[in-house]
């Protein structure tokens, strides 16, 4: 078995779903089936009992699942000991990082720092801010893109300061809001407690939640196409919607409501020359 193979039963064992662990390593959801249906050809054995709802692990899976996590561990363990002795030339660096990070903010910067280091490995791993911060807790990534005040123990650098915007097919004024629909996205703990601050801070109702989206992108062709209203702590999903009403929230006393952005990374790790040559290229470029 190759280390990918490892790497892909971990993942499973970690999110028993083949369709969130196929977007977390990257991977579509039929690759990911067909090299977890060739790994159970391979070895003889049944790995895991797929439902509609996830996968449960057999005895044998079981047993493979904690297998993989040791050997991944110990892979780490030997690219962090390869880092250390390297120049900053080579190597895997791991990133961990939100979908919205991944898909519109990161490429560019990745591109030109892949330029100037092209026999860098860049492996990444997508999740809400608060998983972010645990794969770093637990040594999984050596870096983390963030949203929000988390991972106070680490050290950091902001990338940018967003301000909340509530999107409408059609103008609807903050009166309106306890009384229309709204399309709820929102899957990280940290993010759903400042909306709901944001929210109590200006009404003493809960919000008509209409309907729930798995992803912002998701949110905004809702919003699009009339079904609600959304409030987007990335503005980034509805910057280019010209079609779009767009109003900047604040709290009640006209404080803006906002979210930070960091870069996240361990003060041990930043000792390995390629993480450190990753970090301060990112310090230097990333301004969003």
């Amino acid at each position: 078995m190759k280390e990918s193979d490892w790497k892909i039963i971990d993942a499973l064992s970690r999110t028993p779903n083949i369709t969130q662990t196929a977007e977390n390593l990257f991977m579509t959801q039929p690759t990911l089936s067909k090299r977890l249906q060739h790994i159970e050809e391979e070895l003889g054995v049944q790995i895991v009992v797929r439902f509609p709802k996830g996968v449960v692990f057999t005895p044998e899976g079981e047993y493979l699942a904690a297998e993989a996590r040791r050997l991944t561990d110990q892979f780490d363990t030997i690219r962090k000991n390869l880092l250390r002795i390297g120049d900053g030339e080579s190597g895997t660096i791991q990133l961990g990082m939100t979908n919205a990070f991944a898909r519109s903010i990161l490429p560019q910067f990745l591109n030109q720092y892949k330029q100037l280091h092209p026999n860098v490995y860049i492996d990444i791993s997508t999740d809400v801010s608060t998983v972010v911060v645990s794969l770093l807790e637990q040594y999984r990534i050596h870096v983390g893109f963030i949203r929000g005040e988390l991972g106070k123990d680490f050290e950091r650098h902001l990338i940018s300061v967003d301000q909340a915007c509530l999107a409408s097919k059609s103008e609807v004024t903050l009166e309106d809001l306890p009384h229309i629909p709204q399309i709820h996205y929102l899957a990280d703990p940290f993010a759903q407690k400042l909306l709901e601050q944001w929210w109590y801070d200006r009404f003493t109702v809960p919000p008509l939640v209409g309907m729930h989206a798995n992803h912002g992108d998701t949110c905004r062709e809702m919003v699009l196409n009339g079904l609600g209203y959304g409030i987007f702590l990335s503005p980034g999903f509805i910057d280019h919607d010209a079609n779009l009403f767009k109003m900047p929230l604040f709290y009640r006393d006209g404080t803006p409501f906002t979210r930070k952005s960091w870069i996240i990374w361990r003060k041990d790790s930043y000792e390995l020359p390629v993480i450190k040559k990753f970090i301060d290229f990112m310090r230097e470029n990333i301004h969003v």
